[in-house]
């Protein structure tokens, strides 16, 4: 923390041009980088803390790892200290990639130009290994606890420039194409810790309490959702299937071209081949039980039977199939009751050669029908953390029943239970098609899989791209990965997973070309959950809880002005709010006077984009309201009235609950209203 330093400017000032150095000057100077913290090239900021190691000299206080999140600030005290020779290692919603000039900048909270700390600054692509900035200081000798420092002598230690202002790094510098992490090492300033060029890097030692590197913020100036390597080209060959699942570090596993092989490092594209005993899978699925179990579909087989085989990804395929059945997809399961688990397999295995749910124990001596026959052909199967099962139906354009196809059922872990239950007593009891629940229909949904949010993903051949469905709300979005697109493909076709590694969640794509044309490119891409967001309009909300909407149901049941629940709150304000339009129930809104200023409270939604948020204040009831703050599209609520109102907002389970308070005393009016407008000027 940087406070008594009004004699260290002076010096600094008398000293002029003779003790300048080579590298930019001080904010607002000729020549300087520095990026004010509201420059429009800022387009994120880093959103959660990996680790923190706390060095010395810092008090409790002064740790609270949350302030290094978010926008910069002019706020000194807000920041994140390192104590001497601490560490903080941030991420980022998605990734910093390499783009034209500066790729992300460093906020610290210097109130003056030249009183500096540093800090060694390292980016990672995997969260393991770590590349350190190029860094230089020219500092030529000790600087006491409050000294003062040249900051044309100094470049690449953390941030050189006063507050509000941050230091911009460029990965070109590194040899990095993206990075997910960024870790901050303190400079203990004694001289002990030397830069780049072997120099001695002194900053003001030694220091008490708030000693260190003190974080403000990290902002993205270059930005991508998605990490993509290439992890193979087609050669000529008749095997153009592929398949990927993950192992439990984050790995993934490829089928690819008649092989099965593990990822050597996270991020990387490196592979190696696991042994196959002489099997040459057409891979229909790779699903994964644990680091050493998993099992392998050797091929669809056009409604031929073909063999599952067991696999130790740390060791070989298992040459004698588990089970022979024709096979699609599949998903490890397990009860979240009991201790039965197996292997779930989708495939043409029903009674009449139609699209069913089969059983397949660990080691293969029990197997039955989990589902009756759900559909003509298989598509996607998908399992999640609670047990339930979620199946894509799919059926030809132009059949009878083509108006099912792609849609998604869910059978519950208590129905899957059940039917597995009597597989293993030597019964049968598969569960009825129209037992399951009926989500959503998606587009192409060949390829299924669910995520820790609850939120299905799904893509296949019909279009290139992915899409994304929250069961919780009905809100649904497409997605299309940003790679580079794939040279000689004409027709793009995705898979998609879901995994974990450290604590944190991603989903995950192939991209090919759908026949596998030689000499074309096989892409792997990941996203962290943080940095894909499912934007809720009120279209999807309204179906969701209305289901149907038919027009003579609209100003009654599901119209935006409609009030079915009867408790004052239109649909709008119900979708505004987060309540239910069907369950009247108080409104989380409320009005309380402060300092005889009337304040206003509500929740808001971030992610519901299509909403303008007006808070109004009047002298009566009958008007004329005037507008005192508004949030639109899902930004931040700004004062809008002069004198501007006092306006808080506080993170709070998704939501951002708003306070604004009034810009006038009770006192000083006969009568004082405030009023929530809600209107949709952004369809």
């Amino acid at each position: 923390m940087k406070f008594p330093f009004a004699i260290a400017c002076i010096w600094l000032a008398a000293c002029g041009l003779a003790c300048a150095g080579p590298y930019a000057p001080a904010a607002g100077q000729v020549g300087t980088t520095a990026l004010l913290r509201t420059a429009p090239q800022i387009v994120a900021w880093a959103d959660r803390v990996i680790s923190y190691q706390v060095g010395t000299d810092c008090l409790p206080q002064w740790q609270d790892t949350s302030k290094a999140l978010g926008p910069a600030t002019s706020d000194p005290a807000h920041v994140t200290c390192l104590g001497e020779g601490g560490t903080i290692t941030l991420g980022f919603p998605g990734f910093i990639k390499n783009g034209p000039g500066a790729d992300f900048v460093i906020f610290e909270n210097a109130l003056a130009d030249t009183f500096i700390e540093c800090a060694f600054v390292e980016v990672s692509r995997d969260g393991v290994n770590y590349v350190r900035f190029p860094n230089h200081s020219l500092t030529p000798s000790a600087v006491n606890s409050f000294g003062s420092l040249d900051p044309t002598n100094l470049v690449g230690l953390g941030c050189k420039y006063r507050q509000p202002y941050g230091e911009p790094y460029d990965l070109a510098d590194v040899g990095l194409s993206d990075a997910a992490y960024v870790r901050l090492v303190d400079v203990i300033g004694d001289g002990s810790a030397h830069d780049s060029d072997g120099h001695s890097i002194y900053d003001p030692y030694p220091n008490a309490q708030t000693a260190g590197f003190d974080l403000d913020a990290i902002g993205v100036i270059n930005r991508s959702t998605w990490q993509t390597i290439t992890v193979g080209t087609f050669a000529v060959d008749l095997i153009n299937a592929t398949a990927l699942a993950h192992l439990p570090d984050g790995r993934f596993l490829l089928g690819f071209q008649g092989q099965i092989s593990a990822q050597n490092s996270w991020s990387q594209p490196g592979r190696t081949n696991l042994n196959l005993n002489g099997v040459e899978p057409d891979p229909s699925f790779i699903a994964v039980r644990n680091a050493t179990s998993a099992l392998v579909g050797a091929g669809g087989g056009f409604g031929l039977n073909t063999g599952v085989h067991a696999l130790n990804p740390t060791g070989s395929l298992q040459a004698a199939p588990l089970a022979t059945l024709q096979n699609f997809a599949c998903a490890y399961w397990h009860s979240p009751t009991t201790s039965r688990e197996g292997w779930l397999i989708g495939g043409t295995n029903g009674p009449t050669g139609k699209h069913a749910v089969s059983f397949v124990s660990l080691d293969g001596s029990k197997t039955g029908l989990v589902t009756q026959e759900l559909c003509t052909y298989s598509a996607g199967l998908a399992v999640d953390a609670g047990g339930n099962v979620f199946v894509t139906l799919y059926e030809l354009p132009g059949s009878p029943l083509e108006f099912d196809a792609e849609r998604v059922l869910k059978f519950s872990a208590v129905q899957v239970e059940s039917a597995i239950a009597a597989i293993v007593s030597g019964l049968s009891a598969p569960v009825a098609k129209n037992s399951a629940a009926s989500l959503f229909k998606f587009d192409s949904a060949s390829s299924l899989a669910v995520d820790q949010r609850g939120r299905l993903w799904a893509s296949g051949p019909k279009h290139s791209r992915l899409q994304v469905y929250d069961p919780a709300n009905g809100a649904w979005q497409r997605v299309v990965p940003d790679h580079a697109p794939i040279i000689g493909a004409t027709d793009v076709v995705y898979q998609v997973a879901t995994f974990s590694r450290n604590g944190e969640n991603y989903v995950s794509y192939l991209a090919q070309e759908e026949a596998g044309t030689p000499d074309t490119s096989v892409l792997y891409g990941i996203a962290p959950l943080s940095a894909v967001t499912v934007t809720e309009t009120l279209a999807s909300w309204q179906a969701f809880h209305f289901g149907s909407l038919p027009p003579a149901t609209e100003s009654a049941v599901w119209g935006a002005l409609a009030d079915p629940d009867r408790d004052g709150r239109s649909n709008l304000l119900e979708y505004a709010l987060h309540t239910s339009p069907l369950i009247a129930e108080t409104a989380p809104m409320s009005v309380s006077l402060t300092a005889s200023r009337l304040t206003l409270a509500f929740p808001r939604d971030p992610l519901r984009t299509d909403l303008r948020y007006t808070v109004e204040g009047a002298d009566a009831l009958s008007g004329p309201w005037t507008e005192l703050a508004a949030s639109e599209v899902g930004g931040p609520t700004k004062a809008i009235s002069t004198p501007p109102p006092t306006i808080t907002e506080t993170p709070a389970a998704g939501l951002i609950q708003v306070s604004v308070r009034d810009v006038f005393t009770t006192t000083s009016r006969t009568k004082r209203f405030l009023r929530l407008r809600i209107t949709q000027p952004f369809p």
